[in-house]
């Protein structure tokens, strides 16, 4: 229910983007989206468990992220058919300007509706918690702040929950910078038109696909998720952190296509980890407060990337010779530390086994062995030579 309202809502209202032309307008319809978004984003991943096997997340989790990161070339070329198209002004009531991007709104706004009404049409499903209190109605506070106290309690006791919920708020709070300083970055510093741009934001979703197959392939093989979720996490700092050293498009563009492999990965397995070592009653919970970290992480990163240009304005350093780039450096660099982290709290599973003396003094026996009848062959060799 919460997913197909939250979809329907959206739908509704992303149109409506069409004819603001105020900013304080533009903030209330946002306002009412990001509301929206963590109204159903939470339910929709946590219902995933009950609609496919245990065994089957991996595959399950890969369509689903698919869907979301393989769309955006779709996406980025669905805007330049738009662009080829008479402009839609419905009579004068859109702002002059923003005639072109009547079609886009208005297409959002159906993809929602789409997805709302797809959703509806799935069986009944309702979290353990919620059959256990079958017969109470209505809203309970009382029981809404004891829920809240026992998901914050939940979240300092599960240390693997906790280790993967920081690590991609982290990431997210380094990848935000690419939201603000992407287009400036192609513009100024690579000197590219917003095509360009365009491409880019292709080939980082083209990296995401890829990450997304080659993870479900393996998937069998890879059953330490939080430990692949760590590389993965690295990968992506390493792409972003890359990208904003290079001066060439096509530079910018491989690069990020290493930051959407190491992105889809990372969010995959962190996705399937919860979904694995999460029970039913607290899994709602969980991604609610995952969810809300990881905007809260992106509004911060979005809100500070400006202002931290104006401190690193007189950095110059080897190819770190404009402020964007190093902003998106520092970036990368908080998501490879975030990765750094995750493999931090990982390293005791991560030691190798002490040897015993006992068992020191049996291998280096069984060596001194396996010399001397190496050595022994090879003057039998001689001999018969």
């Amino acid at each position: 229910k919460l997913v197909v309202a939250a979809d329907l809502g959206r739908g509704m209202i992303v149109p409506f983007v069409a004819f603001v032309d105020t900013i304080p307008a533009l903030v209330g319809i946002t306002l009412v989206l990001e509301f929206l978004s963590l109204l159903g984003q939470p339910p929709r991943t946590a219902m995933v468990p009950r609609l496919v096997s245990r065994e089957n997340l991996v595959s399950a989790n890969s369509l689903m992220l698919g869907a979301a990161y393989g769309t955006v070339p779709l996406g980025a070329g669905f805007i330049l058919v738009l662009a080829m198209l008479p402009a839609v002004s419905l009579g004068g009531l859109v702002p002059a300007g923003n005639e072109s991007l009547t079609l886009a709104f208005f297409a959002d706004g159906l993809t929602f509706i789409f997805s709302g009404l797809l959703v509806a049409t799935l069986p009944r499903i309702q979290a353990v918690v919620v059959q256990e209190n079958a017969n109470e109605t209505g809203f309970s506070a009382k029981r809404t702040r004891a829920d809240f106290i026992d998901g914050i309690k939940f979240f300092f006791q599960e240390r693997s929950v906790r280790r993967v919920i920081i690590g991609m708020t982290t990431a997210l709070f380094g990848g935000g910078t690419v939201i603000v300083l992407g287009p400036d970055f192609t513009k100024t510093v690579l000197n590219a038109d917003e095509e360009g741009f365009f491409a880019i934001i292709a080939m980082l979703g083209v990296g995401a696909a890829l990450g997304l197959a080659v993870v479900s392939a393996n998937q069998d093989r890879w059953t330490q998720r939080d430990l692949v979720f760590g590389i993965a996490t690295i990968t992506t700092g390493v792409g972003l952190a890359a990208a904003a050293m290079v001066t060439t498009v096509a530079g910018a563009a491989a690069w990020m296509t290493v930051m959407g492999f190491g992105a889809g990965s990372a969010y995959l397995m962190g996705l399937t980890h919860l979904h694995e070592r999460v029970d039913d009653e607290m899994r709602g919970r969980v991604f609610a407060t995952l969810f809300a970290l990881m905007r809260i992480g992106l509004f911060v990163a979005m809100a500070a990337a400006v202002p931290l240009k104006s401190v690193v304005s007189d950095v110059n350093i080897w190819r770190l010779d404009d402020p964007t780039r190093v902003v998106l450096f520092l970036g990368g660099l908080t998501i490879v530390a975030a990765g750094l982290g995750v493999l931090w709290s990982l390293r005791s599973s991560l030691r190798l086994p002490t040897v015993s003396r006992e068992a020191q003094e049996i291998i280096a026996a069984a060596n001194k062995a396996r010399r001397s009848r190496t050595a022994t062959g090879s003057d039998e060799k001689k001999d018969e030579s």
